[in-house]
C-alpha cells in the first residue's frame, strides 16, 4: 500500500531555522511529508509550523487556525514569548516547540502528530470554541476575558502596540469599535481574613463578579495584577467622563458598598480619563494609578484623575507636602515654595485640591501611616508621633473618620491579593 504523504507548510523567517527543519523533515520523513511552498496552495494542508517572535503571530496562527480547522499547528516561540505559551493551550494545540528546538525532539514530535493525524485523533477545537472564556455559554455570550484578549489588553496598557496596523491585525479579537476607553484602578483589604479564610471564595473574584454584575449591559474586562486590579470599560460615546455617567459610577458605588457590607471588602478605586483612541489607552492606566493614590476630593472609595489639579504651582505644593508630610508644615512654608500670599494660595488651594491646607496634609499623613501599620511593626504611638500628631488618641480619631477603622482595626485586615 502506499504510504500517504501529509502536506506541511513551514511559517519560519529565519533563514538558518528554516534550513535546519527543512534538512531535518528531508532526512527523517521523506516520502511521507511534501512541504508546500509559498505560492502553492494545496487543497488541504495537514501539518504547519509557525514560527512565533511577536505577540501578532498568535493572531496569524488564530486566523490560520480559523481557515484549517483540521491542520494540526505547531507553534515554534521564541524563548522571551515563552511566557504566551498559554495561548496554544486555548487554541487546543497539541504540541509546542521552543527555539533552540533540538533534533531528536523535533522528530519525535513530528511522529506523533502524523501518528494523531492518521488515528484520525481529534485535538484541535472545532469552530470558535477556544476564543471563549471558561465559563461562557456560546448562546448567551460573557463578558469573561480569553487569554488572547488577555494578552493583547496588556501590551496595549503597557503601551507596546504604537501602529493602527497591530490594532487592525487584532480585530479578530476586539473589534476596533468595541474596546474599553478608561481604565479603573483597584485596590483592597479584607476586614475579617480569619472568616474569609474558611470560605470557598477569594476576595479577587467576588470583587470581579460583583462589578461585572452591574455592568452586564455595558461588558467589562478584568486585568489582574499582584496588589491591584484594572477594570476596564467601554464608556458611552456621549459621555465625556466616568463621573458624568451617572448610572456607571452609581453601579461602582453600589457594588463598593455591597462588598463592603455584605463580605467585609473594601475596595478603593481611581479612575483615569477616557481616551476613544485605543493606541492612547496607556494613559488611563498611569492617570487611574495617579488617582488612586491622591487626596479624594469627594469620596475616598472612588477618586478620578481629572480632579487631580493641573496647576504647576499647586502641583509643586502637593509635591512638597507630600516630600515634607512628617514636618511640622505651616501654610506660610507652603505658601512661600510658589511665592503666594497665605490668604490667596489658601483660597486656589482648596479650589484645586478640594481640601483645605490642613485636610490635605492630614490625609497625605494617613497615607503614610496606612503604610506603615501595614509594612512595619511600629506601635500606634510610635507612628502617631512620627508623623506629627499630637496624641495616640487624636491619631487613632483622625484615622477612622477618614478610612473606616481605627488603626488597631486596619492593623488587623488583609490586604487583597488579587493573582
Amino acid at each position: 500500500m502506499e504510504a500517504k504523504v501529509y502536506a506541511m507548510k513551514l511559517n519560519v523567517k529565519d533563514q538558518l531555522e528554516y534550513e535546519k527543519l527543512e534538512d531535518w523533515i528531508t532526512e527523517g520523513f521523506m516520502g511521507n511529508i511534501a512541504l508546500v511552498g509559498e505560492e502553492e496552495k494545496p487543497a488541504h494542508i495537514h501539518i504547519a509550523i509557525f514560527e512565533v517572535t511577536t505577540w501578532l503571530d498568535w493572531v496569524k496562527i488564530h486566523r490560520f487556525h480559523k481557515r484549517n480547522k483540521e491542520c494540526k499547528i505547531i507553534p515554534l516561540l521564541e524563548p522571551s514569548l515563552l511566557y504566551t505559551s498559554p495561548l496554544a493551550i486555548e487554541l487546543k494545540l497539541s504540541s509546542l516547540l521552543v527555539k533552540a528546538v533540538k533534533k531528536h525532539k523535533f522528530m519525535r514530535m513530528l511522529k506523533q502528530v502524523i501518528r494523531s493525524i492518521s488515528s484520525g485523533a481529534h485535538v484541535l477545537a472545532s469552530d470558535d470554541e477556544s476564543f471563549r472564556g471558561p465559563h461562557q455559554d456560546p448562546k448567551k455570550g460573557s463578558h469573561h476575558t480569553s487569554p488572547f484578549q488577555e494578552a493583547f489588553l496588556r501590551r496595549l496598557l503597557s503601551g507596546e502596540i504604537k501602529s493602527e496596523e497591530e490594532l487592525i491585525e487584532s480585530r479578530s479579537l476586539f473589534p476596533i469599535d468595541g474596546l474599553p476607553n478608561v481604565i479603573c484602578f483597584i485596590q483592597g483589604f479584607t476586614r475579617c481574613p480569619s472568616w474569609i479564610e474558611g470560605q470557598e471564595w477569594q476576595a479577587s473574584t467576588i470583587i470581579q463578579e460583583h462589578l461585572r454584575k452591574r455592568f452586564r449591559l455595558e461588558g467589562v474586562s478584568f486585568l489582574s495584577y499582584r496588589k491591584h486590579l484594572l477594570m476596564l470599560i467601554r464608556i458611552p460615546s456621549n459621555y465625556g467622563s466616568l463621573k458624568h455617567w451617572k448610572e456607571g459610577e452609581a453601579s461602582i458605588l453600589d457594588a463598593i458598598e455591597e462588598l463592603e457590607m455584605e463580605y467585609g471588602i473594601h475596595i478603593y478605586i481611581g479612575v483615569g480619563s477616557i481616551y476613544r483612541e485605543p493606541l492612547l489607552l496607556h494613559h488611563s492606566y498611569r492617570e487611574a494609578y495617579k488617582a488612586r493614590r491622591t487626596s479624594p476630593y469627594e469620596r475616598l472609595s472612588l477618586r478620578y484623575y481629572e480632579e487631580i489639579t493641573k496647576d504647576q504651582q499647586i502641583q509643586k505644593c502637593t509635591d512638597y507636602i507630600a516630600h515634607c508630610c512628617t514636618d511640622n508644615l505651616s501654610i506660610k512654608q507652603v505658601a512661600e515654595q510658589i511665592n503666594f500670599s497665605v490668604p490667596y494660595f489658601s483660597r486656589i488651594f482648596k479650589q484645586e485640591t478640594g481640601r483645605n491646607f490642613v485636610e490635605y496634609v492630614t490625609f497625605v499623613r494617613l497615607q503614610r501611616a496606612v503604610w506603615l501599620l501595614r509594612h512595619t511593626n511600629h506601635t500606634i504611638e510610635y507612628i502617631a508621633e512620627e508623623l506629627g500628631f499630637n496624641t495616640p488618641n487624636y491619631f487613632s480619631g483622625t484615622f477612622k473618620k477618614y478610612v473606616g477603622l481605627s488603626p488597631r482595626e486596619y492593623r488587623g485586615t488583609k490586604e487583597i491579593i488579587f493573582i
